[in-house]
Formats: structure tokens, sequence, C-alpha cells
């Protein structure tokens, strides 16, 4: 200090490290973001302000009701920034039924319980087991309710599949089993 002219000498800045790293919340939840390195004070902004809110100046994370993810990213007086992640988490639909047999050619509604969002869904359709051979149902979306329509079963045994309904405004999400054949 005294060979500055009794001013504090700023030393350099290393990194920053933000913690929490990479934390999960609920929608609407709060997290704190605390920087640790570099030189004070620390300005915090988000990538992507659809999730959420950020304070510049304390860090404060604010979830809205939308599922994603954004970098956090605290910049120290010297211009040095860190990042984490930080992940909203979509809510988990119910879905009626949670699972279906299906023994002949037919069709089958699932019905998602929308909490919040847009009340409409997307829904889709995979094979549990890569290797089986029956022909794909289609699946159709109208509202809250994933239609399965299947054109035919297995001759012998079972195949499974997962429908997977999702929100389409807000990201919530929820599956169902639907198995083809006789058990």
């Amino acid at each position: 200090d005294l060979e500055n002219d009794g001013y504090a000498l700023v030393s350099p800045s290393f990194g920053i490290t933000i913690i929490p790293q990479n934390p999960q919340i609920l929608k609407t939840g709060n997290q704190t973001f605390t920087a640790i390195g570099g030189v004070t004070p620390y300005t915090y902004s988000l990538s992507a302000t659809d999730i959420g809110t950020i304070v510049p100046v304390t860090g404060v994370f604010t979830a809205l009701a939308i599922a994603g993810t954004a970098t956090v990213t605290a910049v120290d007086s010297t211009g040095v920034s860190g990042t984490t992640t930080v992940t909203v988490l979509p809510t988990q639909l119910v879905i009626a039924p949670g699972s279906a047999v299906i023994i002949a050619a037919g069709n089958q509604d699932f019905t998602a319980t929308i909490i919040s969002g847009s009340g409409a869904i997307a829904c889709s359709i995979s094979r549990d087991d890569p290797s089986g051979t029956t022909t794909m149902p289609a699946v159709a979306a109208n509202a809250a309710v994933c239609a399965v329509t299947v054109a035919a079963v297995p001759t012998s045994g079972t195949e499974t599949f997962t429908i997977l309904i999702t929100d389409t405004q807000d990201g919530d999400h929820g599956s169902a089993k639907l198995t083809l054949g006789a058990p």
C-alpha cells in the first residue's frame, strides 16, 4: 500500500466459482447463488429469462412456472466471470390410466391431469424392447387426451410401450405403460 500512494492494491482476479453448482429446483422456487473468488462486488445474470429471474446484486434466482435450464453468470469488478447452470424441474403429470393392456386391435385413451400451463399436450410413444416386431401404435393428442390406436397385437407373448405426455406450454410431463398381447 505504501508503494501505491496509500491506496489498497487490487490483486488480479484468477477465477470465480459460483455455489451451489448445477442446482435443480422446483417451479416458483428460489435459489441464492454466491460467488467465491475474484474481486467484489459481483453482478449476476441469467441466460434464459423465460424460466426465471435473478437479482443482479444479490444472486437470488426465482423460478417461473416453466421448466428448463439456464446459465447463471457472476462477473466480478475486474470483469472476470464464472458460470453454473440452474434447472427448473417439470412437474410430474398424473396420467389415467397409468397402464393398459390391449389384446386385440383397438383404441386406448390416456388422460393427463394438467396442473397449470396451456391445457394442451403433446404425446409420443416408444417401444420398451427395441427387438419388438409389432406395428408401432399411432398416437394423437387432443386437449389433455392422448389417443392411442393399435393396428395389431403380437400373435404370441406381449410387447410393451411407453406413452409420454408433455404439457406444450410449461414442460410438465408424465408417462403410462401400454402392453399389447395376452399377458
